[in-house]
């Protein structure tokens, strides 16, 4: 990544734009390790969300770890945070390269200067094309990846570049499911439309690409079945394309696929030998920062664990009790504005009263969320009061970044020991 941009941003003032940091002349990112602010001695303004440093530096060791035993490469999507000094570490443990979901992402991420992108969507508006184009024309480093579902897709981005490329655009086909998202719906679509990329002055084709994280239905054994169909098509896709002769040529083939919940159903399926040189590259962006449900339930670093080796939950959301207005009621000081619910509400983990710290898991439930405010039920008996602190878990953390321009970074004293930007 280019140091010069990221120093910079690192010396960005921490100031009145960014919700949950304390009035302090003179704070930027690079030092706020300075400041010795800890969360739980009240010295933060709350809601805050944090990220737990201990949980990161191991969920990016295990995940690198378990790439490298299972001979697959890492593009991690950077959606899921969108936070350059994140995107680094990830880089610096051996990330083969970043995915993105759109253009404007992947903008931002070259205003970082990641050279290596997988655009795990397809790129058909003219502006983005040519962008695109733009991009590589100037770098000769800059290596670019994108999809294609139709032969339509293909005319379109041929059109927007006038036929011309000063270096071709690399695409992959990608394979969808019935009723789902993107992709080619059956082989014989997918045939026509590696032909037209094949065929485009300015499209190269080097692979292919699925993507099994839509796949739900009434249990996790019936998912599983889907998820290994759709990878066994996949690789059907991938051997008929190479035996057709589209990538005549190429030193690797580009196979793709895998979110945050099956990727050991891709190492299962796909990660073995075929009769030419293939580059698996898995997607998953959520294991950063894993989460307390939905992807700890599914993940096989979690819940699905063989061998008892599963990543942490880096992310937590703090509230102050504003209000006990019944027994078994209490409001805490932290709502939709602030924290994931799209898959599942905040689960209470932590209370930290005036006689500490104390663990409430199992014992409260948040049951609703309005803008500011959460609903928390706990036993009556309690002795939770107005301005104790409440630390919730979180599901889904790609809708939890995108509510905060500045995270802080705490060791396992809730201390700030840094904080991360992110831009959505």
């Amino acid at each position: 990544m280019r140091c010069d941009a990221l120093a910079r941003l690192r010396a960005d003032p921490i100031d009145w734009r960014y919700k949950g940091f304390p009035p302090a002349e003179g704070a930027a990112c690079a030092t706020v390790a300075r400041q010795r602010w800890n969360l739980l001695a009240g010295d933060l303004l709350l809601p805050a969300l944090v990220l737990k440093e201990s949980a990161l530096a191991h969920n990016i060791d295990l995940m690198a770890r378990y790439c490298e035993r299972h001979g697959v490469s890492l593009a991690p999507h950077g959606k899921t945070t969108m936070s350059p000094e994140l995107f680094a570490r990830q880089l610096d443990a051996g990330a083969w390269g970043m995915t993105a979901a759109t253009a404007s992402q992947v903008r931002i991420y070259r205003a970082f200067g990641v050279e290596r992108i997988v655009l795990a969507n397809e790129l058909v508006e003219p502006a983005a094309v040519r962008f695109i184009a733009g991009e590589l024309a100037a770098d000769p480093g800059f290596d670019f990846y994108c999809l294609v579902d139709s032969v339509a897709a293909v005319e379109a981005m041929t059109a927007a570049l006038g036929g011309r490329a000063e270096r071709p655009i690399r695409v992959l086909v990608e394979l969808g499911l019935p009723g789902g998202r993107t992709g080619c719906r059956t082989p014989e679509a997918a045939h026509e439309v590696a032909a037209a990329a094949t065929g485009s002055p300015v499209l190269e084709l080097v692979g292919v690409e699925a993507f099994e994280g839509i796949v739900h239905s009434e249990s996790l054994e019936a998912d599983l079945g889907a998820v290994d169909s759709l990878l066994d098509r996949l690789g059907a896709l991938m051997t008929e394309l190479a035996a057709a002769g589209r990538f005549d040529g190429r030193d690797e083939i580009l196979l793709t696929v895998g979110g945050s919940s099956y990727f050991d159903r891709v190492v299962e399926r796909l990660a073995s030998p075929f009769d030419r040189p293939v580059r698996i590259v898995l997607r998953s962006g959520c294991y950063l920062t894993h989460d307390s449900g939905y992807y700890d339930h599914l993940s096989p670093l979690g819940e699905r664990s063989p061998d008892g080796e599963r990543l942490r939950a880096a992310l937590e959301v703090w509230g102050v009790v504003l209000s006990r207005p019944e027994p078994d009621r209490a409001l805490l000081g932290m709502g939709k504005r602030d924290v994931a619910y799209d898959l599942d509400l905040p689960v209470p983990l932590r209370v930290q009263s005036r006689s500490g710290l104390r663990d409430v898991r199992g014992s409260m439930a948040v049951f609703d969320l309005n803008d500011q405010h959460a609903y928390l039920r706990l036993p009556p008996e309690d002795e939770l009061a107005v301005g104790d602190l409440v630390g919730c878990g979180i599901s889904h953390p790609c809708t939890a970044f995108d509510k905060w321009r500045l995270i802080p970074v705490v060791d396992d004293e809730y201390t700030v020991v840094d904080a991360v930007h992110t831009f959505f």
